[in-house]
């Protein structure tokens, strides 16, 4: 058999549903301020260095865009360094506040790299991998949709390796 519900279990169920609507509404209202100084290590997302790679990502693309069509890997490099020093000019302060920014720098310094081991060695190019992944899709994972435009252009995941030489210059 049920109790009667008593006058003072009636008063106390309003109160439990205002007290409870009024702190979800503080979550929401407030929340986005009090937990949005935390980092994402999943993502870059320092106003600082989101701000500056937006704006040296769309730099490389237009500078890359104006290299001569077939290009030289040499130059393409150089305006990957540029990119990179220019974000790393914030200071490491700032991009330590940012944990996976020193990462994604780092990732392109190896792209760079491993493009002039196979300039130098005379051999395909193929990206770096770090943890059996190629690093241009570790670094798209930590640009997502609000950094696009700082994925890895197609043209520096392939190098003119393979093109017929001159018979004529070429050693024996």
């Amino acid at each position: 058999m049920s109790e009667p519900v008593t006058k003072k279990g009636r008063n106390l169920v309003p109160v439990v549903v205002v007290a409870g609507t009024l702190v979800g509404a503080a979550l929401w209202i407030g929340g986005p301020y009090v937990f949005a100084g935390r980092d994402d290590p999943t993502t870059i997302d320092s106003r600082a260095v989101h701000d500056t790679a937006l704006s040296a990502c769309t730099e490389l693309r237009a500078r890359l865009a104006a290299l001569p069509a077939g290009g030289d890997p040499e130059a393409e490099n150089r305006v990957v360094e540029a990119m990179v020093a220019r974000i790393r000019a914030l200071g490491p302060a700032v991009l330590a506040k940012d944990v996976p920014s020193g990462q994604w720098l780092a990732d392109w310094e190896r792209l760079v790299a491993a493009r002039r081991q196979a300039l130098a060695a005379g051999t395909n190019f193929s990206a770096p991998r770090v943890d059996g992944e190629p690093v241009n899709l570790r670094m798209f994972d930590l640009v997502k949709s609000s950094l696009r435009v700082c994925d890895v252009p197609a043209q520096l995941l392939r190098l003119p390796l393979n093109q017929p030489r001159n018979p004529v210059l070429a050693p024996p």
